[in-house]
């Protein structure tokens, strides 16, 4: 099964990448610590996105997003590396902003694995 690619303009919403390193760390009685990454890749990278246009267009976007939230799929976030991204399950939020536009609110990912 070929892994799909995120094929509309992006851009980054208000809000900033966050960063999260999962680290495992030992106390000792001296006061002494010892802390390690927890696994190869121990850093979770969410990126808030939004996208406004046309209507149809936001709802097929909002389509593909809502059948990302368990299969990875390819993006490249802006600053950020190409990669396997999933959106961020109850994240995806629709505003309209007139009869014929539409906001499309999101937050992608990052999910570690293999593509070609």
């Amino acid at each position: 099964m070929a892994i799909e690619t995120y094929k509309w303009p992006i851009q980054l919403s208000s809000g900033p990448i966050e960063y999260a390193q999962a680290i495992r760390t030992a106390r000792f009685g001296d006061g002494y610590e010892q802390a390690a990454d927890n696994g190869i890749n121990s850093t979770a990278i969410q990126v808030p996105m939004v996208y406004v246009g046309k209507e149809a267009e936001v709802n097929e976007i909002r389509a593909f997003l809502l059948a990302h939230t368990v299969k990875a799929f390819i993006i490249t976030p802006p600053g950020e590396e190409k990669g396997l991204y999933r959106v961020v399950a109850d994240s995806v939020r629709k505003g309209m902003i007139n009869s014929n536009a539409a906001e499309l609110t999101f937050t992608i990912k990052r999910a570690y694995g293999v593509y070609a």
